[in-house]
């Protein structure tokens, strides 16, 4: 369901410019995802294709780059790269430094943006 959301949102975003610049169609769209998002780039373009199904931007092809989450130790002084660790309970589990036990602040990894995307535009 999450997938679908962040789907329409990038269509009415592309819709918007197709509008602006007078594009009769789209061939790809560059999108940025974050990691913690918990979407697989295939499960986003699914969602996009039931979406966009009988609009222009029908076959527009994602291309979607996930952006990596990070985590920072105010006590290391230190960032690095973040996995979110699997739990079988539907909790968040316990985010603390591996090497100080501290706190780690989350970092980049969420959200998602529309970079650019490649418009058919009509000669005048």
């Amino acid at each position: 369901m999450h997938e679908t959301v962040i789907a329409q949102q990038i269509l009415r975003a592309v819709q918007a410019t197709m509008e602006y610049r007078g594009a009769s169609g789209v061939r790809t769209i560059d999108v940025e995802l974050g990691q913690l998002e918990g979407l697989r780039p295939q499960e986003l373009q699914a969602a996009f294709d039931l979406q966009a199904g009988g609009t222009t931007l029908e076959g527009a092809v994602l291309q979607v780059t996930v952006v990596p989450a990070t985590a920072f130790c105010r006590s290391c002084n230190d960032e690095r790269p973040f996995e979110l660790p699997r739990s079988p309970a539907h909790e968040l589990p316990k985010i603390l430094c591996p090497e100080c036990g501290a706190p780690l602040e989350l970092r980049g990894g969420r959200g998602f943006v529309v970079r650019s995307a490649t418009m058919v535009l009509e000669d005048p």
